[in-house]
């Protein structure tokens, strides 16, 4: 799962960025060039700190999330229309999009206007997208009147984008449409998932009360969360109790960015690894195999399952089977959030 993040010159994308990462992320492109600085993050998971600790594996596996940042050279940002061009060329191969709105003063661009930042950015995506169905339609309507014959819906899908666009609505706000198999090829902007991080003031906590359509929002104070994220685990207890931090930006971050993308995590368990693995919601069983195996999935016999709630309240898994708890799925088992499954396969 890859994640962009986007926002205006000066919004503190690249402050976010740092504090969801913990500055993991690859080094800023030198040379006066413009490039992506990544950053993976394990999500955080009870489920599987549990689980470690009842097996005491050699390893543990959190799921990750994949984050990108335009960075590069100062300035950049104050020239719109480039920076703008290379912003968009850069997150269209994303899964998902957050874009940071700044809530704060800033000593160049003086009070902060969240709604019309916010506005002004979907804007872009809207225009964008556009161009590209305005563009694709012209090239359709050229090639039906050599002759060639129409198939499919695609034209008729395009118009409708166009008429949404034309609304000044993400296509996000319909469903229908931005998930349309015939549409996949196109990235279009505005139908990726949207999680808006309203960044506030060191002071000031609150959301602010605007309108953000079709978009999850969450309210972080960035500055404060990227110093929160370099400190180790009892000074940043400490730190967030002295401002009132309940939950790190990491974590609240991440968890929205996890279920944006309507994903869920299946657990397997022993005494190598205990791991979470990431798959689509109502994946069938003999599909989730293979996100561990193509081997395990092309040789799919049954998947031996048991709810994380009902081993936990079980004590072990020996405890779970006498309880009746552990039961054997067929292929077209829809995989729910937090099973624990072991593959029976044969190759």
């Amino acid at each position: 799962m890859k994640l962009g993040i986007t926002g205006l010159g000066r919004a503190g994308k690249t402050t976010v960025f740092n504090a969801v990462t913990g500055r993991s992320g690859e080094s800023v492109p030198t040379g006066g060039q413009v490039g992506p600085a990544l950053g993976v993050v394990a999500v955080p998971d009870a489920r599987v700190d549990w689980l470690s600790s009842l097996y005491h594996p050699k390893k543990t596996t959190h799921a990750q999330i994949s984050y990108m940042d335009l960075q590069g050279v100062p300035g950049m940002a104050d020239n719109k229309r480039e920076y703008m061009s290379l912003l968009l060329t850069h997150m269209r191969p994303m899964d998902a999009l957050i874009m940071v709105v700044r809530n704060f003063a800033d000593p160049v661009l003086g009070l902060s206007d969240a709604a019309k930042d916010l506005r002004e950015l979907e804007d872009e995506f809207l225009i964008a997208d556009m161009a590209s169905v305005e563009k694709r339609i012209e090239k359709i309507e050229a090639e039906l009147k050599r002759g060639k014959k129409p198939t499919g819906t695609e034209k008729e899908l395009l118009e409708k984008c166009a008429e949404i666009l034309n609304a000044e609505q993400p296509l996000r706000a319909h469903p229908e449409i931005a998930n349309a198999p015939e549409l996949r090829g196109y990235t279009f902007l505005s139908a990726k998932p949207l999680l808006v991080i309203v960044n506030n003031s060191d002071e000031d906590g609150v959301m602010p009360s605007i309108s953000f359509r079709s978009a999850e929002a969450v309210v972080v104070r960035g500055k404060l969360e990227m110093e929160l994220a370099q400190l180790s685990d009892d000074e940043a207890e400490s730190f967030m109790l002295d401002f009132g931090i309940a939950e790190s930006a990491v974590d609240r971050v991440i968890k929205s960015s996890f279920a944006l993308l309507d994903q869920i995590s299946f657990l397997t368990v022993g005494e190598d690894e205990v791991r979470a693995w990431t798959i689509a919601r109502d994946t069938h069983a003999v599909e989730a195999a293979g996100a561990i195996h193509s081997d395990i999935q092309r040789g799919f016999i049954r998947a031996e399952v048991v709810a994380y709630e009902d081993l936990k309240k079980a004590g072990d898994y020996a405890a779970a089977r006498k309880q009746g708890t552990v039961r054997l799925e067929g292929k077209n088992y829809s995989v729910q959030d937090g099973d624990i499954i072991n593959f029976r396969f044969n190759v």
